[in-house]
């Protein structure tokens, strides 16, 4: 069993081109993984959903801000949003457009669990125009 710590993996690695943020593999296997991820302040997730699965999201530093939505008529209806900080625990549905701001000024950090695919295959990024 190898026991890795969430700062240590996520000071090796460098801002995913794709997603705009800080993302790393802590444990798992394809049918389910926990990943670590670091926004920046005022840095934001490029929005995305997964055909397949949920994420399950654990906020460990900071706060931000959530928007999820429907992707139809090859554009984003964003139907909500909601502040999230430390503690604070949620799940994000299949099909659902997702993006996560850090409007703050210090690092957002948290966690989250998922089928391995949501960061290869399974990753369908929009854009919001």
């Amino acid at each position: 069993m190898k026991v890795k710590n969430i700062d240590e993996e996520l000071s090796k690695v460098e801002i995913d081109s794709k997603t705009g943020i800080k993302v790393t593999l802590m444990s798992g296997d394809s049918n389910i993984s926990v990943f670590a991820a670091e926004i920046a302040p005022k840095t934001k997730l490029n929005p995305h959903y997964h055909k397949i699965g949920i994420e399950t999201y654990q906020v460990l530093e900071g706060c931000g801000m959530m928007k999820v939505g429907d992707y139809k008529d090859n554009r984003i209806h964003w139907t909500d949003s909601f502040e999230v900080k430390k503690g604070d625990c949620f799940t994000i549905s299949s099909s659902l457009v997702h993006q996560i701001i850090n409007n703050s000024d210090k690092i957002l950090k948290t966690i989250f669990t998922c089928p391995s695919d949501h960061l290869g295959q399974d990753r369908y990024f929009v854009e919001d125009v």
